[in-house]
């Protein structure tokens, strides 16, 4: 049966809830000790009809001198449960198309064999390739870049001097700021995680445009290695903001005047400009075909500024552009994770002219009302000038007027040409001698506007001591069997019952023992999968002697190691008479 007339809507069965999975199934009885095929009276497994087949075109390729990147084309789609790869005494279960393998010997031959496995275990012919990280590393790449470039393996790596790190629940809201949204796992090294829904790096070493590359035109770039997107609503975008758009709390989906943004999610990837930047007759180079991310697999995205277009490139290739010219010559990076938890950063670099940083902290205050809080002087010590940035939802598009402690100034739309007649953000600079005292910042009373959020840009000094962001250790996650998902279509007095075993956001799987499917709390199958990565497993279910009604399926994945989870997901469905 194909696929497409599985997830209709067939005959009588009206769905009453969505699939429920759970990481562990408390009530589930210890499984066997030999653990069998069944299948109840009236119930029929509909084998897959196809054979796996070998992978072919597997490629190793590394962005250090410790790793490689394996990749590969799956033989007639990836219809399989996925594939087992074997390197120098190891061994990995992974659902898609590539995976890195990482802590390797510098100089050490590493073999690698990939092999498609099907949803029974059942594994297909290898596919090999040999290489040695330190000679596939290829270095040509980073031509370009100034050091230092930034290498995200933990707090150090984000100095206060060089990046100010942002978070929020939604645009302009730095109350939302999680205290949690970075952990370090120990990828080759140390890699920084994004732990929350949103999280902004704001670099404070601009970006300047120079002469044209020798290589490849280039007047400016700016790198970053990654593996996310990872989830379907994820986005990982790469933004170059001039002047004042770098103070701004959250870029969220806007693009400020003049400002470039490279996004990328997990099927595409394009550009967004703002207003003021001009179309050119530029070519833009742009051929490549765009394949999913894979957790915990770093690609190197890169945002090059030509003199008449940018271009998104992945590794070396072209993939998008736009035929604009950017009218700035200095930018301000900013690096944006939307919806991309476990999404790992590995590295940022730039390209151009070679600037020093120009040290920037952030203060988050209040929102709403007169008084917008107070900065202490703990968080304003150090600091050279302040930057008050804030929302402003103006009523009758009068301008206000911003106070600092005992100083006052009119505060500048971003963009100078906003639409005040709903939500502007503003600011004003104010000079800052001496931070012995507090500071109250204040929207006076007679302005008609009112401010619901607003922070403070400190211009730091060099005596200036700001705090680390906070970064949790964790540990390397544990494969786990794949959570199921259950669909349920009804077929004259046949269901058709269907078992997905997928994780495409895991870097690795944990062999599955097996696949066990209650029907209102009888067993109606038990399946051995011998050690294999997920895959789809379907049941007839005949329905002469099932009432109508509401009825319930359940089905479990156990792992091979039993000391692993057990995961399960529930489908409730009703039967009407036909």
């Amino acid at each position: 049966m194909e696929r497409r007339k599985l997830i209709a809507l067939v005959g009588g069965i009206a769905l009453l809830g969505g699939t429920v999975a759970l990481l562990r199934d408390e009530s589930a009885p210890p499984p066997p000790p030999v653990f069998e095929r069944f299948l109840a009276d009236g119930v029929e497994h509909v084998p897959d009809a196809h054979e796996p087949g070998a992978p072919t075109d597997l490629e190793l390729t590394a962005l250090d001198r410790t790793s490689l990147r394996a990749s590969w084309t799956a033989a007639g789609g990836l219809g399989h449960g996925g594939f087992e790869v074997r390197w120098n005494g190891g061994t990995r279960l992974v659902q898609g198309t590539e995976t890195e393998l990482t802590d390797l010997d510098v100089n050490a031959d590493v073999a690698v064999e990939v092999r498609a496995v099907d949803g029974l275990g059942n594994r297909s012919g290898p596919a090999t390739a040999t290489a040695v990280p330190r000679m596939a590393y290829d270095a040509a790449p980073e031509d370009g870049l100034f050091e230092p470039v930034d290498r995200f393996d933990g707090p150090e790596s984000l100095s206060p001097r060089r990046w100010r790190v942002l978070t929020a629940t939604k645009p302009y809201d730095p109350r939302g700021a999680s205290t949690d949204c970075l952990g370090r796992r120990p990828f080759n090294g140390g890699r920084l995680e994004v732990a929350c829904d949103l999280l902004e790096l704001q670099s404070n070493v601009p970006l300047t445009l120079g002469e044209p590359h020798p290589g490849d035109g280039a007047v400016g770039r700016a790198v970053l290695t990654t593996d996310g997107p990872l989830t379907s609503d994820g986005e990982v975008a790469i933004a170059l903001l001039p002047e004042p758009f770098q103070d701004l709390a959250a870029l969220g989906d806007g693009v400020p005047p003049g400002a470039v943004v490279l996004r990328v999610t997990s099927t595409a990837v394009r550009f967004d400009v703002g207003a003021g930047v001009p179309a050119t007759g530029g070519v833009v180079p742009a051929a490549g075909t765009f394949t999913l991310p894979s957790s915990g697999v770093r690609h190197r995205w890169e945002l090059r500024v030509l003199p008449d277009a940018v271009v998104a490139l992945r590794d070396g290739v072209a993939l998008a552009g736009a035929p604009v010219a950017v009218p700035w010559r200095v930018a301000h990076p900013r690096l944006v994770f939307r919806e991309s938890r476990h999404t790992l950063l590995d590295s940022f670099g730039t390209g151009g002219v070679p600037a020093g940083p120009e040290p920037a902290s952030v203060v988050a205050l209040g929102r709403g009302g007169v008084d917008l809080g107070t900065a202490t002087p703990a968080q304003l010590a150090g600091g050279t000038s302040v930057r008050v940035v804030a929302t402003l939802l103006v009523g009758s598009g009068a301008p206000a007027t911003l106070e600092f402690g005992s100083l006052s100034a009119p505060a500048t739309p971003m963009p100078p040409e906003g639409d005040w007649s709903y939500e502007t953000v503003v600011y004003a600079d104010f000079p800052l001698e001496g931070t012995d005292e507090l500071r109250s910042v204040r929207l006076p009373t007679d302005d008609t506007g009112y401010l619901a959020g607003v922070h403070l840009v400190v211009a730091d000094g060099l005596d200036a001591r700001r705090p680390l962001p906070r970064v949790t250790d964790r540990p390397s996650p544990v494969p786990e069997v794949p959570v199921p998902t259950v669909t349920v279509v009804r077929e004259g007095d046949v269901a058709r019952v269907v078992v997905e075993l997928a994780d495409p956001t895991a870097r690795e799987v944990a062999a599955v023992k097996g696949v066990e499917v209650d029907f209102d709390g009888e067993r109606i199958a038990t399946l051995p999968t011998n050690g294999s990565a997920g895959g789809r497993h379907e049941f007839a279910l005949r329905l002469d002697d099932v009432p109508t009604g509401g009825h319930d399926v359940v089905a479990r994945v156990l792992p091979v190691d039993g000391r692993g989870e057990v995961r399960q997901a529930q489908h409730s469905f009703q039967i009407r008479p036909l």
